[in-house]
């Protein structure tokens, strides 16, 4: 990709929230998601449901976050050891030019809890008492003025070090597990580049929604929101409904945390959606696909097929990935081959 597209392309970090339900009544699965619904007003994919994250701000690259984590006794090696990674991952997590910035790594983990910390008030975080925990779970902090501290950092990112500073404890980066980036088709005119980390904490915190950015919020199991997004209750953007389809692999919140770890050093496959129109829907192909093209950015409209979605899917003899759509609500997954970075493919909840 030429470095004129790639510097329209907004990084963004986003964060896969889910909680253990101790009060759930269904056997399939004993942990909700967090999703939050996006304003009419956002600017970009307003009324949506999806998981708490932004765009990255400078601050959130501030060698200052260095030095606030060294007085925590939390060297730079050890920060490395956390958030490096051996394997290939997509351009978003290349070391920026900038040679006074922190790893992208960290800095991109930073925006994705300062945004969820500024949308619905969640400071997951670690002080002196937690550092050493070992659970893996993810920690959290809510005995302070977090509607105070929450506007603070909606009007200016940088409070969010301050605010950390000032309640002397460092943000859990040890709870969040690389887990996919995708990048916004060449079809919008506002695109992102999102790095999703999935983290899992032992029960859910209580919530403070920031009204100029969210509407509302719930707790559900990943299955409850794919159900409720084909009844057309709510609306799921194609990286929601792909990611909770994975999750339906996992009934059990442990076991899907073990498979984050697990998974993490093996890196990520960008997923780069290439929007197909056909008589009856839209294709969106994902990487692997037979038919996907060897310039994802080629094409700037919907590429018209002229056929149906079932006959344009029939072209392809070997692998399939790919997104259906029928119209905003309606979507199905196909997947036929194992994703090189160890990733679990998603299930179809209709069949669940």
């Amino acid at each position: 990709m030429s470095k004129q597209v790639l510097a329209k392309i907004r990084p963004s970090s986003s964060l896969i929230l889910l909680a253990r339900d101790k009060g759930a009544t269904r056997q399939s699965f004993d942990y909700n998601a967090l999703l939050l619904t996006r304003t009419s007003k956002s600017s970009f994919m307003p009324n949506s449901s999806v998981f708490p994250g932004g765009v990255c701000e400078a601050t959130d690259s501030s060698p200052a976050w260095l030095s606030h984590f060294q007085r925590h006794n939390i060297s730079s090696a050890m920060l490395r050891d956390v958030c490096h990674v051996k394997a290939p991952r997509p351009e978003i997590f290349n070391s920026r030019e900038d040679t006074d910035a922190i790893d992208t790594g960290l800095s991109l983990r930073l925006t994705a809890l300062r945004e969820t910390f500024e949308e619905l008030g969640i400071l997951l975080c670690r002080d002196a008492k937690t550092l050493t925990s070992t659970s893996g779970y993810g920690q959290f902090y809510e005995q302070f003025d977090r509607a105070h501290w929450q506007h603070l950092v909606h009007n200016d990112a940088s409070q969010f070090l301050e605010l950390c500073k000032q309640l002397e404890v460092v943000p859990d980066i040890w709870s969040l597990h690389d887990w996919s980036v995708w990048r916004t088709p060449s079809t919008f005119k506002k695109r992102f580049v999102t790095a999703f980390f999935l983290t899992t904490l032992e029960q859910a915190p209580s919530l403070h929604i920031e009204p100029n950015e969210v509407k509302d919020c719930a707790w559900r199991s990943p299955l409850d929101y794919l159900l409720a997004s084909l009844r057309k209750e709510l609306w799921l953007p194609p990286p929601q409904f792909y990611e909770l389809s994975r999750c339906l692999n996992f009934g059990s919140l442990e076991e899907l945390r073990q498979f984050a770890i697990q998974r993490a050093p093996k890196g990520i496959v960008l997923t780069h959606p290439v929007m197909y129109k056909c008589n009856d829907g839209i294709v969106h192909l994902l990487p692997g696909d037979d038919a996907y093209p060897v310039n994802p950015d080629a094409c700037s409209d919907k590429i018209d097929t002229g056929l149906s979605v079932e006959d344009f899917r029939s072209q392809v003899r070997t692998k399939l990935n790919r997104s259906e759509h029928r119209d905003q609500h309606q979507a199905k997954l196909i997947i036929n081959f194992a994703p090189t970075d160890g990733q679990i493919n998603p299930l179809d909840p209709t069949k669940m």
